[in-house]
């Protein structure tokens, strides 16, 4: 079964679950001023950050592999008009954007779904200006491992984060929550893997961000996301 075919599947449960308005102020502030940009939203879903960044004052293209996200994301632009354009496409090439006609780039809790994490790199430089920013989140690759746990200590009543299988790279399809909102696995990498592949794809990190998070006590203690914030350098 195909990314596609996955999505597709529990698109509307997946709407319901992650709600109509992205809630985010860590992803706001490291996307900072958008107003009078072209701002590419990869791998949007339903639209919840394309909706974000068009109300902010850029002009948005969002770009989905799920046809029925897509439908979603263009039942919500209909009730509230942002004048956003959404097109089916793969992360992977991106294929029909134009090389350097974007000033900056968004992709929101799903690089960790994209098998050919280098392709889909590649093709973000690819259509950023020179100087180009891009900003992603997705969940740690630190703490979110195929095997994961949480050990309780009750002499201290606190929780602790247990992880393993962290060199165990690629598809898994471990344990989470909201399985009916999301299709089963991701791709682990370890983190070195994720800045090793910005860097062959001439995105240079300018900002990390590990906050805690209030959905859960171990969140409190390790963190459940990674945020990074790049621009597009120069090849040399």
């Amino acid at each position: 079964m195909d990314v596609e075919a996955k999505y597709d599947e529990v698109a509307d449960e997946y709407d319901r679950w992650v709600g109509a308005a992205l809630v985010d102020p860590t992803f706001v502030d490291l996307v900072g001023e958008v107003a009078g940009q072209q701002v590419c939203a990869v791998a949007c879903g339903p639209g919840r950050e394309a909706r974000y960044l068009a109300g902010a004052g850029a002009t948005v293209t969002g770009v989905d592999l799920s046809e029925n996200l897509l439908a979603i994301a263009r039942r919500h632009d209909e009730v509230e008009p942002l004048g956003i354009s959404y097109l089916s496409g793969d992360a992977h090439t991106l294929e029909g954007l134009a090389t350097g006609s974007f000033d900056g780039m968004v992709c929101y809790m799903a690089l960790m779904d994209i098998p050919s994490l280098d392709s889909a790199l590649q093709s973000v430089a690819r259509i950023l200006r020179p100087g180009g920013w891009f900003v992603f989140t997705i969940t740690h690759p630190c703490f979110k491992t195929p095997a994961t746990g949480e050990l309780i200590d009750h002499t201290n009543k606190s929780v602790r984060r247990t992880v393993g299988r962290y060199f165990a790279e690629g598809y898994w399809d471990g344990p989470g929550q909201h399985r009916g909102a999301l299709p089963l696995g991701a791709y682990h990498r370890t983190l070195s893997t994720y800045v090793n592949a910005l860097t062959g794809a001439h995105l240079v990190i300018e900002q990390m961000r590990e906050p805690p998070r209030d959905d859960g006590p171990v969140w409190q203690e390790v963190p459940q996301l990674l945020y990074v914030r790049c621009h597009l350098g120069a090849r040399t």
